[in-house]
């Protein structure tokens, strides 16, 4: 892929819920590009379509409309391997993150990448740098009951990265 290309497209993309009094627009007509490093925030109101959003993003929820591409792929045309395949690239965090209070921070962020495959020294070095990145270095130690509840997103957002990643 060449720099500054686009890891993530959504083009025109839309999505209406079937509801007895007719169809809900949750989502109307988006385009967005996420490179390479970058980092999203998606805020909005209850019910005002985040958490669609980010479904869709990773087609966990399909599209009405439109096309999500990932790297120059339309990810509706992968087959279900290789789906999965990319959404083990992508870190996505959703409101009801759920960190496991028998593990100390830097094992939480590790887990996933353990999980995925990557050795436990590769995992560990990740973990400290993300931990670093979002000013939680010095908590690696430290169990999720005793951070704040904005350290514990920060401490899931690290959760949500690997190698190449973004972060919504």
């Amino acid at each position: 892929m060449a720099k500054g290309e686009p890891i993530i497209k959504l083009d025109k993309l839309s999505k209406a819920f079937q509801t007895g009094q007719g169809p809900i627009k949750a989502l109307d007509t988006i385009d967005l590009e996420i490179k390479e490093g970058e980092i999203f925030g998606i805020i909005g109101l209850s019910g005002a379509g985040k958490s669609t959003l980010v479904r869709c993003i990773n087609l966990l929820e399909r599209p009405t409309e439109g096309e999500v591409f990932f790297e120059e792929k339309a990810l509706s045309k992968l087959s279900g391997k290789e789906l999965r395949k990319v959404r083990q690239s992508m870190g996505m965090i959703f409101q009801q993150f759920n960190l496991m209070a028998q593990r100390s921070v830097i094992k939480n962020v590790c887990f996933p990448m353990e999980l995925s495959g990557v050795s436990k020294v590769e995992a560990m070095k990740r973990a400290k740098e993300l931990l670093a990145m979002v000013g939680l270095a010095d908590k690696e130690n430290a169990y999720p009951a005793q951070l704040s509840g904005g350290q514990k997103c920060c401490h899931s957002t690290c959760i949500g990265y690997t190698a190449k990643s973004f972060t919504l």
